[in-house]
């Protein structure tokens, strides 16, 4: 028998193909063998690229051709599998894709892409950041809208838009959606669309690169389980000089982390400003004072779940705009990039994008 599962399960073994899946209003992804079930496997897909096909596609409408940018390393690779299943679900949508090759070719491919009214980001937030910041190279006025069809591991940009982690049922989303302007972040002039953070977490960042690789991990587990390795090797602050807003002196803090947030969630699940809405103008800005391991340790599983933020180690704001200063290199990182200065000027730019959300019925 064929197994359908949901398309953030564990991809199966050599020998099977995912293709979309629709039955009983569930929509999920069917790994079928290319040998024994190839006519089951095109007949599933075939529905699903029905169902798409017979929606109102207003999204490709109303802003003329669409570029899909794919990250073939997306997912440890398996994204790459994806481009036929990913080309039928939007057959009946005027578009074209193209494939990263290196870092920064999703930047590059975005902001060469003047004929498309649509720029869909198929990858996690990596891939999903480097096109944001391709877009946000566009003057204001002829600015293409920003998609995302989830096939990476992180997906905190999904969450935010409310987009499926299902890639069928993402599509459908995709074709039938509706457009919403969300506000960007700029920091040193690096754009981004979730956040941006210092201190402890950015040594988490990097740490989770070596463990993505090595492991096989991927999304909240890959957080949680370097947040862990460095609680325990690398738990330290760092001395501060932040400036809120437009206040005239900075206040001098020792913190263990600064995040900076436009949307609920980072590390691919954690509730780290809970109550932050990604269009209302203002940054949510998440502090904790130093601690030890014992309290840390206690204390992360309410930092997972987002019910940290009355804890009195820990100071919620809100603002507009930020300079973090340290005398040392600080450690930082910006929707899951790595950044190594001494200060960081970041601003908050109120519904500088328009992205296709689920519509609301």
């Amino acid at each position: 028998m064929e197994s359908v599962l949901p398309f953030e399960s564990m991809v199966p073994s050599t020998g099977f193909e995912p293709v979309a899946f629709c039955s009983g209003g569930r929509r999920s992804i069917l790994w079928a063998t290319r040998a024994n079930h190839r006519p089951l496997a095109e007949h599933a897909l075939y529905h699903i690229a029905a169902r798409i096909r017979d929606q109102p596609t207003e999204i490709s409408l109303a802003h003329g051709r669409t570029l899909v940018i794919l990250n073939p390393a997306a997912r440890h690779g398996e994204a790459e599998k994806l481009v036929p299943t990913i080309s039928r679900l939007l057959a009946n949508v005027p578009h074209d894709m193209e494939i990263t090759t290196h870092t920064g070719h999703a930047t590059q491919l975005a902001a060469e892409a003047e004929a498309y009214g649509l720029i869909v980001a198929a990858g996690g937030d990596g891939t999903v950041h480097e096109v944001l910041n391709g877009i946000m190279r566009h003057p204001a006025a002829a600015r293409p809208v920003l998609g995302v069809l989830p096939t990476g591991s992180g997906n905190d940009t999904r969450r935010t838009l409310g987009i499926s982690t299902d890639l069928a049922q993402a599509a459908l989303q995709l074709t039938t959606g509706t457009r919403r302007r969300f506000d960007v972040g700029v920091c040193n002039g690096i754009y981004f669309n979730n956040s941006f953070a210092a201190g402890l977490d950015a040594k988490v960042t990097a740490k989770a690169v070596e463990y993505k690789a090595t492991t096989g991990r991927s999304g909240l587990w890959l957080y949680l389980s370097t947040l862990l390795n460095v609680l325990f090797t690398d738990l330290s602050s760092f001395k501060l000089r932040i400036r809120f807003d437009d206040a005239k002196q900075p206040i001098r803090t020792d913190t263990l982390i600064v995040a900076v947030t436009i949307g609920p969630t980072y590390g691919g699940g954690f509730f780290i400003a809970p109550d932050a809405i990604p269009d209302d103008g203002l940054f949510d800005v998440c502090m904790i004072d130093p601690l030890g391991l014992p309290e840390a340790l206690c204390r992360l599983p309410f930092v997972v779940m987002g019910r940290h933020t009355r804890m009195k180690p820990v100071h919620m704001s809100r603002h507009t705009s930020l300079r973090i200063e340290c005398d040392e290199h600080l450690p930082a990182q910006i929707d899951g990039e790595i950044l190594l200065e001494k200060a960081y000027d970041i601003e908050i730019l109120p519904g500088a994008i328009e992205c296709v959300v689920p519509r609301r019925d």
